[in-house]
């Protein structure tokens, strides 16, 4: 396997300056997430891309990587840079992303939403509707927690299935 060039995302000294501009067709950029302050691919400060000639160089350097640092997340993109999905999402098993919604947060609010609108709801209905505004604020958290509470019911459905599915067979 040849050493991977590395380049800088972006460039202003160079011409063009961004790094997709760079590449040439059939390269493949693999990008990492933040590594530990102590290993050897902290350029400076500066973000950065490795490129390779074969998708599957970038895929064997993104492996092997993740598996000395399963906490890493490494992205492989061709040269036509961010456009879409990239080619390959490679996740260490100890990678977490920060922008999903946690799955704690995720219960915590199907509850609030959910339960809370329903009381606000059923609180106005024994009085008649006498005040409405309960039963209107209630109405619209009912609709946001019915919907975190159904993803995370299916979400719980599909782990325990992969749980209780034999091994080697697929879904």
């Amino acid at each position: 396997m040849a050493q991977p060039r590395t380049l800088p995302l972006y460039d202003p000294t160079a011409s063009p300056s961004t790094w997709n501009e760079r590449m040439a067709p059939g390269e493949y950029a693999v990008h990492l997430s933040t590594l530990p302050q102590n290993t050897q691919h902290t350029k400076d400060t500066q973000p950065f891309c490795l490129l390779f000639p074969t998708l599957s160089e970038a895929e064997h350097y993104a492996t092997q990587h993740i598996a000395a640092h399963p906490t890493l997340c490494c992205r492989i993109y061709d040269h036509n840079g961010f456009i879409g999905a990239p080619i390959r999402d490679l996740r260490g098993p100890g990678y977490r992303d920060n922008t999903d919604i946690s799955p704690r947060f995720r219960r915590w609010a199907a509850f609030l939403l959910f339960f809370g609108g329903l009381t606000l709801f059923l609180t106005d209905w024994s009085v008649d509707f006498r005040f409405l505004w309960p039963s209107m604020l209630g109405t619209r958290l009912l609709l946001p927690g019915s919907i975190l509470l159904v993803t995370e019911i299916v979400l719980f459905l599909n782990a325990r299935r992969r749980r209780t599915a034999p091994a080697g067979a697929h879904p």
